[in-house]
């Protein structure tokens, strides 16, 4: 098994794993145009021979902060150690940006708190908040748990701005 950076060619594939997740609302819709247009925040895990088993991808909110997202593995594959294999270079490469927090958004946090996540509050993380959450049916009944690895950033690009664990506007 092994992990690489998406291409092109891995679109198809891609979108439609996370299509067959999205129905139930395991993970957030997204439509060819968007994996075509962030195929590069894309990382997918394929056996020796080539055969496609999983995606994940890094998205670089700026230097304080990243989010790991669209984690997927095909049915077969799980529990054969695909997922593990995706968030090791999803993590090795934030690291590579020497990107101090990571975060994440799930509905199975054991799986990722053996990779050092940690539950934290949502508001820690105003830039996944002003991305996705703000658009999200789910917003006011989310059930996934938002947790991060390294130091919480003290600043946001997209939305308010940590001062002294209180968020005020940010100043544009």
């Amino acid at each position: 098994m092994l992990a690489r950076k998406a291409r092109l060619p891995d679109a198809d594939a891609i979108h439609g794993l996370i299509r067959s997740l999205s129905y139930d609302g395991t993970l957030l819709p997204r439509s060819p145009a968007e994996i075509y247009e962030n195929i590069r925040d894309f990382t997918v895990v394929e056996t020796e021979e080539g055969k496609f088993l999983g995606c994940g991808a890094l998205h670089l909110y700026g230097p304080h902060l990243a989010e790991i997202r669209s984690i997927a593995v095909s049915e077969e594959s799980m529990h054969q150690g695909a997922g593990g294999h995706l968030i090791e270079a999803l993590l090795e490469e934030a690291e590579s940006h020497s990107v101090p927090c990571v975060c994440l958004f799930t509905r199975i946090p054991g799986f990722f708190q053996r990779f050092g996540f940690e539950q934290v509050d949502r508001t820690a993380l105003p830039d996944k908040i002003y991305k996705d959450c703000a658009n999200c049916p789910r917003l006011n009944a989310c059930d996934e748990f938002a947790m991060a690895r390294g130091a919480l950033p003290a600043t946001a690009v997209l939305g308010p701005v940590r001062v002294k664990e209180h968020l005020v506007p940010l100043q544009v």
